[in-house]
């Protein structure tokens, strides 16, 4: 009787356990999203806060008192922060604002530090975002940290030594954090091309290796093994 009791006790919890996380991955990606969310209102809202808030001073306005009020405040510095870069990108595309964004970018570029600092961002920006760069767009797998072992590597341009050897650059991001990482210069030889799309391998690398592909393949593989099964056909 006792061994009964004990075995539906211990099936019991089993069964609380396995609910609650069930639960929990359920709830988890909603809780994370929420946060995700509310810190991008905040971040891209409160940019131009400051701004209403004057504004609302010089209108003799009463300045907010409730949370409410800071929920109204954040969303109208979100729909201003979003008109501004709009009308900035309109502005921009113009000979004026082409000639005027020119003339600061000059002097930006010739004061020392400042200029180091400002061409790597707008480099990085340009190579991640804009249409028609190669850069972040092919996945591939490195023998890093030594040889033998696999890391994810985004190819994200080219060189050469000499103007002889081409060399290829890779970027090894770290998990789950993959902002940072190594950047390593290897040949054609030295990375093996995947069928990995970018959206596949930051889940591999947020998730830490658990949302992986049950089969990742190379397309120069495979390409290769047609081939040469084509050679052996005609012999």
């Amino acid at each position: 009787m006792e061994e009964k009791k004990h075995s539906m006790f211990s099936q019991f919890k089993k069964d609380v356990r396995r609910r609650m996380i069930t639960g929990l991955f359920l709830i988890l990606p909603v809780y994370v999203t929420f946060f995700v969310v509310k810190f991008l209102f905040g971040f891209i809202g409160g940019t131009l806060s400051p701004v209403i808030r004057r504004l609302l001073q010089v209108s003799g306005t009463t300045l907010p008192k409730s949370s409410l009020d800071e929920f109204i405040i954040t969303s109208l510095g979100l729909i201003l922060t979003f008109a501004s870069l709009y009308f900035i990108g309109i502005f921009a595309a113009n000979f004026v604002g082409k000639a005027i964004i020119h003339y600061f970018e000059n002097l930006v570029t010739k004061t020392p530090i400042i200029r180091n600092i400002y061409s790597s961002v707008k480099q990085i920006i340009h190579a991640i975002g804009m249409p028609g760069k190669e850069s972040f767009k092919r996945v591939v797998f490195i023998d890093f940290p030594k040889e033998g072992t696999k890391s994810i590597g985004f190819v994200t341009g080219s060189t050469s030594i000499n103007n002889d050897k081409k060399l290829i650059s890779v970027f090894v991001p770290t998990t789950p954090n993959p902002t940072t990482g190594f950047l390593i210069y290897t040949t054609e030889e030295g990375v093996t091309d995947s069928n990995l799309t970018v959206e596949d391998a930051f889940k591999m690398l947020f998730s830490g290796g658990v949302l992986t592909p049950k089969d990742i393949t190379s397309p120069n593989k495979t390409t290769q093994s047609q081939s040469s099964g084509k050679n052996e056909g005609h012999t």
